[in-house]
């Protein structure tokens, strides 16, 4: 005998997709913000590693828009706070040994 499907089964597939799709939604957000934070921290640290190579040659260095750049001398070491104001603000410190010292 031909099973026969019963009325109260349509769109039972529709409404779980609609019951799951704003977790799938917030799970993609979380992720694509999580690669955005990690790309922004990375481009920091290597802002935060030029600007400490150039002072302790001896170079000026000029802070972009929304960055601010600290110099501050630790015993033999030259170092440079970066601090991003963005809408999660970072800041990192990198130290590196003057030349000539």
């Amino acid at each position: 005998m031909a099973s026969k499907s019963l009325s109260s089964d349509h769109g039972a597939v529709t409404a779980e997709f609609m019951l799951l799709l704003p977790a799938l939604i917030m799970l993609f957000a979380t992720v694509l913000g999580s690669v955005v934070f990690a790309t922004d921290r990375i481009a920091l640290e290597v802002k935060g590693f030029e600007a400490a190579r150039s002072l302790a040659l001896g170079l000026d260095i000029r802070a972009e828009e929304g960055i601010e750049i600290e110099k501050s001398l630790e015993g033999a070491l030259i170092c440079a706070k970066i601090t991003k104001q963005s809408a999660m603000p970072m800041s990192t410190k990198l130290c590196v040994m003057q030349v000539g010292q």
